[in-house]
């Protein structure tokens, strides 16, 4: 555990300027405080990966090192994924960093309730009231589904609806960027909560968009009815059979004034088969014929958090868009020294990803670091630590045997982030050169093509001082070995190297 983490606690300065004032929220993973911006003047919350937690101390050391890594590499994929993420119904992230060790995100703080306290005290709602909050709701999953990002775990506590009616998405926790292949989803596992899980979740396979749709049917289902599609009950057995086996009453056999294409929306969106369902695109579009328009009158009875209200009085709001431009990395409007991405949070995954490595299995830091790629990039250039994140990227890509993409990788690196004719740098390019030309070998055996690399890096080491034309020769020397191995004898396996 980390030392001092009790010790958090009001009024301590976080990264110089976000003062805590008070903690608002803990769950099983992580514990979210009240910040002041003392640079900005607004109000914050700053989310803190818990290192605390009941679970962990019944553990022993090497199994809690494990799981805090695990954790650690979570968080860090979530600031990742919020950072991608720029949209009026999510909320937005303005930094993140390690403080003490223990990683933090800073984002908007919604002064609000979430949708689970706020069904218990208003259900049942109307129809309008239920669209309102169903389409805002839609409204961010378009935005993500777009970005390639999946939520996983929607559910009425991860919504939070503000004094003024806007509905936030919140809690990415478990979520991950489609393409983007990961171990910290174990195959088989079922991530997501009891109760909105889609069949394929309840079965442990791979998820998709939609996954979220299934999830959100579930939430809108609620909405409409006051229940959620399933209970456990002793005709129909536990809630996950019945997500599997069964398709619940039509929403307007629970509730009056449900319109017709509201039911069909609802059951489209409950399809045990995830190609049946219909995307949040074609979900925001039929919401948008039920959806209050400006100048209707308000709900009754008043709701204090009513959100039909971006719709009543759509001039007190900036209306969502429709292609929203993600602004780069590290600039968030007037706050141009926030940034999502830390130096030491980097370098952690870094130091985790060449451990995986060594070990010849590309794991969970590998995975998180390709999610990274282009990011580091965009907001740090060519330095050191960006060509770092991309050789441990194109090593992962070597060890799991794509080796076309390992090799596209080597000659980005190459091309892109070595610099200058210095001795270092000539070395660094010849190495990366001979690199792809060992992975271009495993692709396809393109001898000719290695053969004219270990040619060229021949005479660029015979023109360097030492030790970088040690460096050369070391890796020209592996590249000739594996040509004359694929030239004259049975094929036989090969390891990248780091510099």
């Amino acid at each position: 555990m980390e030392a001092g983490w009790e010790d958090v606690r009001a009024g301590e300065l976080i990264d110089g300027r976000h003062e805590l004032v008070d903690l608002i929220g803990k769950g099983g993973m992580a514990q979210v405080w009240r910040a002041h911006d003392r640079k900005t003047g607004r109000q914050v919350a700053v989310k803190f990966l818990r290192l605390d937690t009941e679970d962990l101390r019944q553990l022993d050391t090497r199994e809690q090192e494990e799981e805090l890594r695990h954790r650690h590499l979570r968080f860090i994929r979530e600031a990742g994924l919020l950072a991608f993420l720029r949209h009026p119904n999510i909320p937005e992230q303005y930094a993140f960093g390690t403080h003490g060790g223990v990683p933090y995100l800073v984002m908007h703080h919604v002064v609000g309730t979430n949708l689970r306290t706020f069904l218990k005290r208003h259900t049942p709602l109307t129809p309008s009231v239920a669209v309102s909050a169903a389409a805002q709701i839609a409204a961010a999953f378009v935005h993500a589904h777009e970005q390639k990002v999946v939520h996983r775990d929607l559910k009425p506590e991860n919504l939070m609806i503000s004094e003024a009616g806007v509905v936030f998405l919140i809690d990415f926790g478990i979520a991950k960027q489609l393409g983007i292949e990961s171990t910290l989803t174990q195959p088989g596992s079922t991530l997501g909560t009891p109760g909105y899980q889609a069949p394929e979740q309840i079965r442990g396979e791979d998820v998709a968009a939609a996954t979220d749709v299934y999830s959100f049917s579930c939430v809108f289902y609620e909405l409409l009815t006051g229940k959620p599609p399933f209970i456990t009950n002793d005709r129909d057995g536990k809630v996950e059979r019945q997500h599997l086996r069964t398709m619940p009453l039509r929403p307007s056999d629970l509730a009056a004034g449900i319109p017709d294409a509201l039911d069909e929306l609802v059951l489209r969106g409950l399809a045990k088969k995830p190609g049946r369902r219909p995307t949040m695109r074609e979900i925001l579009e039929v919401l948008g014929g039920f959806t209050p328009r400006p100048g209707d009158p308000e709900p009754r009875p008043w709701l204090p958090h009513d959100p039909t209200r971006p719709f009543r009085l759509p001039a007190e709001y900036t209306a969502p868009d429709p292609n929203p431009q993600q602004k780069p990395a590290g600039e968030t409007g007037d706050d141009e020294d926030a940034g999502w991405l830390d130096p030491d949070a980097v370098q952690l995954l870094c130091s985790a990803a060449q451990r995986e490595l060594e070990e010849g299995e590309p794991g969970d830091a590998v995975s998180e670091l390709a999610g990274l790629v282009h990011r580091v990039r965009e907001e740090w250039g060519s330095k050191r630590l960006v060509r770092q994140v991309w050789e441990l990227t194109a090593g992962g890509l070597w060890l799991s045997g794509d080796f076309d993409a390992a090799a596209r990788r080597y000659d980005d690196i190459a091309d892109k982030l070595v610099r200058g004719d210095d001795p270092p740098e000539r070395a660094d390019r010849a190495v990366f050169r001979l690199r792809a030309a060992r992975c271009r070998l495993e692709a396809g055996g393109d001898t000719g093509a290695a053969i004219n690399a270990i040619t060229e890096a021949g005479y660029t080491a015979a023109a360097l001082p030492e030790p970088y034309a040690t460096q050369v020769e070391t890796e020209l020397r592996e590249a000739a070995d594996r040509v004359s191995e694929l030239l004259g004898g049975p094929d036989s396996g090969a390891t990248p190297g780091q510099v």
